[in-house]
Formats: C-alpha cells, structure tokens, sequence
C-alpha cells in the first residue's frame, strides 16, 4: 500500500515539472476549433442552402442549434466534472465534437448536417469551461491574468479568425472542409491533453451521483425556447405571434424556475450559489457587456460593409481580419502588463477604448475606405484584452479552488445567454430603426421641398437620355427613394454603435465593485 502511494506521489511530481505554457497549447488548441466552428459557418450559409436547395431561414438553423447544444451542455460541466474527472471529459468532448465535424462532411442532405451539428455542439459545449478550469489550476494565483490572458486567446481570436478562415475555405475549395480541417487536427488535440494535461488527484469528498434531472429539463426547455423566438421574432414580427408570446412565456417561467430549483435542490446540476461571491457575480456581468461588443459588431460591420459598401463575404471577413491579430496579440501583451498594472484601473481603460472605437464607426459612410473600417476594428480589440483579462482574472479571484469548474460553466452559460439576446436585437434594431429613421426622412422627399425638386430634375434629364419620359420620371424618383433607404440603413447603423458606446460607459461602475484580493495580500 506504502509503494503505491509513494507510486501516485511521484507521478504527481512528475505531472506538476510540465510547464503550465505547454499544458495551455494542449488544452486552447481544442477551444479554438470549438469556438471558431460557431463563426466559422457564417460566410459559407448561401452555399449551403444552394447546396441543399434550401432558403436562407432554414440554413441559419445549421448555426442556432449549434450555439444550443453547446449552451446545453454547460449546466451539466461541473457535474460530469466530479462524475468522470477533468481530463476524461475533456478527452470525451473532443471526441464527440469530432465525430460531429465527421457527420457533418458525410451529411446527405439539411436535416442530416443539422442532427450533425448538433452532436458537434455537445461535444464542443463543455471544452471551453473546461479549458478555463484547467488554466486556473495550472498557473499559480499571482500568473492569472496570465491565465485569462491565453484563455482570451480561444475565446475572443477564434470567433474572430472563424469568418475569415471559413471564408477562405469557402471560397478556394468548399464550404465541406471547414468541418474537413477539424477531424485531424481534434485527433491531435486529444493526443495533447492524454499526454500533457496532469491526472487530477482523487477527491476524498463525498458527491450526489444521482443527476438533478428537473434543473436540466427546465434549462433546457428555457434555453431552446429562447433560440426559438431569437431566430424566429424577427422573421414573424416577434410579439404579433401567438406562439411566439407563448414561447416567451414559457422561456421565462423555465429560467426563474431553474433558477429557485437550483439554489433550493440539495445536489443542483450547477451549483448556482456561486452567484453569491460578489467578484465573481459584477464580474460576469461585464464579461457579458465585452461578449455583447465583440458579437454585436462581428455581426453588424460585415452587415454594413456588404448593404452600404458592396464587398463581397471574402473581402468582408478580410477587413475584419486585423481585428483578430490586434486582439490575439494584445491578449498575449496584457497578460504580462497585468502583473503591473491595478486589475480595476486596466479594465476601465479597456471599456473606454471600446466605447471611443464604436464611436469612430460612427463616422463612416458609403463612401468610406478599407482604412476607416478597420482602424476603429484595430482599436477595438485593442481595448477587448485590455478589458477581458483582468475582468476574468477578478471574476475567479475569490473563488476557492474546487468551485472552479461549477463556477466556470455558469460564467460561460451566463454569457452564452446573453450574447444571444444581445445579437439577436442588434440585427432586430438596425431593421426597425431604418424603418422609423425613413419615416423621419421620407418627409422631404416633397413636391414643396426645392432641393428635392432640383435633384429629381437632374436625374430626370439624365435617364431621358436613354428612357421615354414616364420610365424617366420612375427611374428618378427610384433612385432618390434608394438613396432614402441607404440613408436610413446608415443611420440606424450609427444609432446602433452609439448605443453600445453608451454601455461600455456605464459597465464601469461595476468594475470598482469588484475586490483586488491580490493587491490586499501584498498590503
């Protein structure tokens, strides 16, 4: 028995001389393809729903179940977690998510790649909490921002590097190998974390093994609702749908019941308590306000540089390249300048800088260069890392060690939520608010206004040149009310980019609340 034990102390040994960097490869390698799959379909969606001869509504299903099987699974991390250990589920994940990306290729038709995605979403759900559980365990306290600082790395430069690298796989070969790719290189990430990622030590504690299957379904019930009405409200005039009031209804009732059951159930699926640390409780909020920056705009500049600019996808997700550099790069950077630098004070730098490159976008037109988008895109994830690393630093800095894995799962869901909602109203926002701001513009577009005059006679006279008067006339007043219409698109967009200015403002706040227990222990 005594040979035994000095047998598992040498191995621990063994396992604790591997350098905490070479671990973070083994375990952001997977996070990255996991990631960069959610955004990674983006650009390719017109090609699949040719491919299949479907419509762009029905191949947008291909990313929402994704985003809700991976969200599914994180209620459920810390549970497997204490059921088959860290490296095991990680190893397991992996697996799933490649045996997804292998369904995916081979799919005949839509509902195939749909039930394929949503195999590769589980096995993707549970990496990147589990990613974050190990960073911190690995690096001592005084190297987390270090920590957050490679974690940055697969959770804010893969949804970035997703468009671009499927749209350069879209384009040169087809939109097949953005799942291709994935099969090799997630074998090779499970050979990683066999060999690199330490065994962890065996937990004396007792555990419920019995699965809390009441939180799970109403989590579930409220989650799916909630991608329902997300991808459907838009399209069905939210709210002037019965079914869709019922789905609301039913998707609130679901989360406040999970929420009550959870924090009353003696063995919850996720231990919701961990809400109670304040560090931890204002410090997922404001990782929440940087996830709503990074995917609002993710979505809403390509969406304006392909309505008002005309770029194609390729250049589109080409402009929004640097971007991904800049904030892969400053992730790296500020993991060391977080060892010098008061973790509050670098955080509210981070959100200013945030809030003055939304307001840069502000200033763009129809006219504008390649610079003018991405100089504000650079600034912007300049401020991204130097907000998120110490932002998450702090959020586990009071935390003990063994609710890590609980505690990153919900920080993760939690987000996951919220990104959701937040994506879901910008797109809603930039298409009613160019309906009011047309309301507002459309009322000089009359026969009393003498500019309007003056501009449609000068297109008047132009079109004779080649059309009979009354096509003339048409194509004149045509080409005003386009230009209406672009001019209301446009200012929907600045309206949009002044809003999120205003919420990394006001984030602040809740920066201060959060305590430095590093800087305490050095006082």
């Amino acid at each position: 028995m005594s040979d035994e034990v000095a047998l598992l102390e040498d191995k621990v040994e063994n396992e604790k001389k591997i350098n905490p960097y070479i671990i973070a490869i083994a375990v952001l390698l997977p996070s990255f393809l996991a990631l960069a799959a959610s955004s990674g379909t983006n650009v390719s969606q017109p090609h699949i729903a040719g491919f299949y001869g479907a419509t762009q509504y029905e191949s947008n299903t291909v990313i929402t179940c994704y985003i809700i099987s991976g969200g599914l699974m994180l209620p459920v991390t810390g549970y497997l977690v204490k059921l088959i250990g860290k490296k095991l589920l990680f190893l397991y994940s992996i697996a799933v998510f490649a045996l997804g990306c292998l369904m995916c290729v081979l799919a005949p038709n839509l509902q195939a790649l749909i039930l394929a995605r949503l195999v590769q979403g589980i096995g993707s759900g549970c990496i990147l909490p589990l990613c974050q559980a190990v960073l911190l365990e690995v690096f001592p306290t005084e190297q987390r921002g270090v920590a957050m600082g490679l974690f940055g790395v697969a959770a804010m430069f893969s949804p970035l590097a997703g468009p671009f690298i499927g749209g350069y796989l879209t384009d040169n070969y087809s939109w097949q190998w953005i799942f291709i790719v994935n099969i090799p290189l997630s074998i090779l990430s499970m050979i990683l974390v066999k060999f690199l990622v330490p065994n962890e030590k065996p937990v004396k504690q007792k555990y419920n093994k019995k699965f809390d299957i009441i939180g799970y379904v109403s989590i579930v019930i409220a989650m799916a609702c909630m991608q329902i009405v997300l991808d459907k409200g838009q399209q069905h005039n939210w709210f002037d749908e019965t079914w869709i009031c019922w789905l609301t209804g039913i998707c609130i009732f679901s989360f406040v019941f999970f929420y009550v059951w959870e924090l009353e159930y003696k063995y919850p699926v996720i231990d919701i308590r961990v809400f109670k640390d304040r560090n931890f409780l204002f410090g997922t909020i404001a990782s929440s306000f940087i996830n709503i920056m990074i995917y609002s705009t993710l979505l809403l500049v390509p969406m304006f540089v392909q309505s008002l600019l005309g770029y194609s996808p390729s250049m589109s997700g080409l402009a929004m390249f640097p971007r991904a550099i800049i904030c892969f790069i400053g992730l790296l950077v500020v993991g060391e300048v977080s060892k010098y630098v008061e973790s509050r004070v670098l955080a509210t730098i981070g959100f200013l800088i945030m809030a003055v490159s939304v307001l840069m976008l502000t200033q763009m037109n129809p006219t504008s260069s390649m610079e003018s988008i991405v100089l504000p895109n650079i600034l912007l994830c300049i401020g991204v890392p130097t907000a998120f690393v110490p932002i998450t630093a702090l959020s586990f800095n009071t935390l003990p060690a063994t609710k890590n894995a609980d505690a990153a799962a919900l920080h993760a869901l939690f987000k996951n939520i919220i990104t959701a909602v937040a994506t879901s109203i910008s797109a809603t926002f930039i298409a009613r608010v160019s309906q009011v701001r047309q309301n507002y513009l459309v009322e000089h577009l009359s026969p009393h206004n003498p500019m309007f005059q003056y501009k449609l006679s000068v297109l008047n006279d132009k079109f004779l040149r080649y059309y009979s008067v009354p096509t003339a006339e048409r194509k004149a007043a045509g080409s005003l009310y386009n230009s209406l219409l672009q001019q209301a698109r446009l200012s929907a967009f600045f309206d949009v980019f002044t809003v999120l200015a205003l919420l990394m403002i006001l984030v602040i706040p809740f920066i201060f609340l959060l305590k430095n227990k590093q800087n305490k222990s050095k006082s």
